[in-house]
């Protein structure tokens, strides 16, 4: 184990807190819509919240994975071998299973209740009796929004003889010009046109190749960026002229999308999302590095909030668009205040204080009582 402790980005902390939150954003377009994401090959005739969706899914997903790949450099360094593999346990699986548990169900039954699109299932019988059909039967279960924490546990366990190697080499002073931080987009394309993926949010591993080794590439490169500061400091210097290029392609693509291959599509959503997660990391670092009080709270209601947040979004959701007469503009923007509401106050009221919750939620054990938010954010990843 080695005894330094790593310094705290306090950016890359703000960036993974924005990421968290603008699922609320995603989620409650994907309900006023009451449609599945669309695949980005039609997106041309799609709404405009289901544009919204597509975008961010393009870049969002993505991002999440390699600022996972980013911290899981701190922990190799932290921590030793079952040391970190007991971290990733209990900061991953136990949650997963949590929430499948007491999360999944209910998203399961109320998109039933409520006519959206599922694989099979009859509306109209109770909460209790359908339980043991969504436990039972592979064609009802879901593990929704989930799969990114059994993804990543699964990049974990593949990444880590690698990721160690390389952490047991010596950094060479490196010269990494502007061109180097667009090469991703070569391997990222091309697994996206070999495998014909839609990325349209993986359901099973089967029906994912697409989604995983794409998501896996970005994992990779999370933990190469902070692993050799060239790389990160030449993304910093080009994320104005990336982040505009990728909000140009998805632009241009939402207008000729129908007049390209799918081929050209799937080559042009990719470049388009690595540009946006280039911009973001520049922005954060230029931007958002100051630590708050705020930022030590909201880092650690991520994990939760993540868990947690399809909940009140598709029950209020479904019960919003039938009893408020307002435009579609207008449920969209009531939607998400009042779940990431919601959502706030069980994390606060609910999982900080009943014993046992922030383990099942995959929470570091509660500070001591001496310890000030200061310490808190300066606290080893």
């Amino acid at each position: 184990m080695n005894s330094a402790v790593p310094t705290r980005r306090n950016d890359i902390d703000w960036l993974r807190i924005i990421a968290t939150y603008l699922l609320f954003v995603f989620t409650a377009a994907r309900v006023i819509e009451a449609e599945p994401l669309p695949r980005v090959e039609n997106i041309s005739g799609a709404g405009p919240l289901s544009y919204i969706s597509v975008f961010i899914y393009q870049w969002l997903p993505p991002l999440f994975f390699l600022l996972a790949g980013w911290s899981r450099k701190a922990s190799l360094q932290a921590r030793s071998g079952m040391e970190s593999f007991r971290e990733r346990f209990l900061r991953l699986v136990v949650p997963f299973f949590t929430g499948c548990i007491l999360i999944c169900p209910l998203l399961a039954y109320t998109e039933l209740a409520g006519g959206r699109p599922m694989r099979t299932g009859t509306s109209g019988e109770s909460f209790i009796s359908f339980l043991p059909d969504f436990f039972t039967r592979i064609d009802i279960f879901s593990w929704a929004h989930l799969w990114f924490l059994a993804y990543l546990f699964l990049f974990t366990l593949l990444s880590w003889p690698f990721f160690t190697w390389l952490l047991g080499r010596k950094v060479m002073p490196l010269k990494i010009g502007a061109s180097f931080v667009y090469l991703p987009i070569i391997p990222l394309s091309l697994i996206r046109i070999a495998t014909g993926g839609q990325m349209t949010g993986p359901g099973i591993f089967a029906h994912g190749r697409a989604d995983f080794l794409y998501f896996f590439l970005y994992f990779v490169l999370g933990f190469l960026i902070s692993r050799y500061s060239a790389y990160e400091r030449a993304i910093h210097q080009e994320y104005r002229r990336a982040g505009m290029l990728g909000i140009g392609l998805f632009v241009a693509l939402g207008l000729a999308a129908s007049d390209l291959t799918g081929h050209a599509i799937l080559m042009v959503s990719s470049a388009a999302g690595w540009c946006c997660v280039v911009g973001l990391l520049g922005f954060s670092k230029a931007h958002l590095e100051r630590v708050t009080r705020g930022c030590s709270y909201l880092r650690e209601s991520s994990l939760p909030v993540y868990i947690l947040h399809p909940v009140p979004v598709v029950f209020l959701g479904y019960f919003m668009i039938d009893a408020v007469h307002a435009g579609i503009l207008v449920k969209y923007l009531l939607l998400i205040v009042v779940s990431a509401g919601f959502t706030l106050a069980i994390h606060h009221l609910l999982i900080l204080r009943i014993p046992g919750m922030r383990w099942l939620f995959g929470m570091k054990r509660e500070q001591g009582v001496g310890e000030s938010w200061k310490d808190q954010a300066s606290s080893r990843i």
